[in-house]
This record gives C-alpha cells, sequence and structure tokens, in this order.
C-alpha cells in the first residue's frame, strides 16, 4: 500500500477589507450561507468574524464616550481661559 506523506494544510489570509464587506453583506440582509457560498468563505469563518467586529465596535464606542468627554472638558477649559483673557487685557 501506498503510504500518504502528512500534508500541512495551507489557509488562505484575507484583508480587512475583505471581511467588513462580508460582514457588511450579512448585515445589509443577505443570509450567512448566501455569503458563504458566494464568497467561497465557510460559515463558521463568517460567524467569526462578524462576533470579532461586533466586539471591536464596542470598545471603539467606549473610546469616543472617553474622547468626547475629553473634548467637552477641554472646550470648557477653553473658554475659561478666554474670558480669564479678556478680564486680564481690560484691566491694563
Amino acid at each position: 500500500m501506498k503510504k500518504e506523506g502528512s500534508k500541512k494544510r495551507s489557509y488562505r489570509k484575507y484583508d480587512t477589507g475583505f471581511k467588513m464587506e462580508a460582514i457588511n453583506q450579512i448585515r445589509s440582509g443577505r443570509s450567512v450561507k448566501d455569503v458563504s457560498a458566494s464568497l467561497g468563505v465557510g460559515e463558521a469563518l463568517l460567524y467569526r468574524w462578524k462576533s470579532e467586529a461586533g466586539r471591536g465596535s464596542r470598545s471603539q464606542s467606549e473610546e469616543v464616550k472617553k474622547l468626547k468627554k475629553q473634548v467637552a472638558r477641554l472646550t470648557e477649559d477653553n473658554e475659561i481661559l478666554k474670558k480669564a483673557l479678556s478680564i486680564f487685557s481690560q484691566s491694563g
């Protein structure tokens, strides 16, 4: 009998743009099965990408909230400094 050698499995790498396009198709209403068939990607992989994208958007959302809070604080500080400058420039 012929002994088959062990073959190393090669995995295809997908860029971020491809993944996001696949996720957008799913979010727009296409079924995962349909997107999987049209792109030649496994359904499980599509579900994983969708899950990872969801986690990423949550952390981005938290960061956006922190940044908005910081912008509001800095805007307030800026207004205080403008008023102080106005007061000190009038007293001279």
